[in-house]
């Protein structure tokens, strides 16, 4: 299948924990969410033959077609982050990611939808090392159950 991808967000940015990561923008969601959407679709034996970062928090209809039909695809897979629970990271490890994934057809009408809502349980060196694992994580859970 031929799919492009779209990704928003409402979280502008991810709490960061140390300076390099804020210095190589890896507290910015977009960029985690886009990434690994495309790399599990790829897994998956989808062909992604277009990406977009919406600047919407959640990307039109209107958008998502014009991606489509720009690259000739077959769907598009939409996934938008709602919303990062990472007030206990700290103290338990525990962050909480909500997501929703859709399918979009080539004039507009959506396939499939899924809200999901992970939690991650992540070690004291993960959190300060490679801080956006627990989105990675909860894309792949998304993901993984497109149709």
């Amino acid at each position: 299948h031929k799919v492009v991808v779209v990704v928003g967000t409402r979280v502008d940015a991810l709490p960061v924990a140390t300076y390099r990561e804020d210095m190589l923008g890896e507290g910015n969601p977009r960029t985690v969410l886009i990434g690994q959407t495309q790399a599990v679709l790829r897994e998956r034996g989808f062909e992604v033959v277009g990406s977009r970062i919406s600047d919407a928090p959640s990307p039109s209809t209107g958008e998502v077609v014009a991606l489509i039909r720009a690259n000739k695809a077959e769907a598009a897979v939409i996934v938008v982050l709602n919303w990062v629970d990472v007030s206990s990271i700290r103290a338990m490890g525990r962050a909480e990611v909500f997501l929703e994934a859709g399918l979009v057809s080539p004039n507009g009408d959506l396939l499939w939808r899924k809200d999901s809502r992970t939690v991650s349980s992540i070690s004291m060196y993960q959190s300060q090392t490679d801080y956006s694992s627990y989105l990675r994580k909860a894309v792949i859970d998304a993901v993984k159950e497109v149709p």
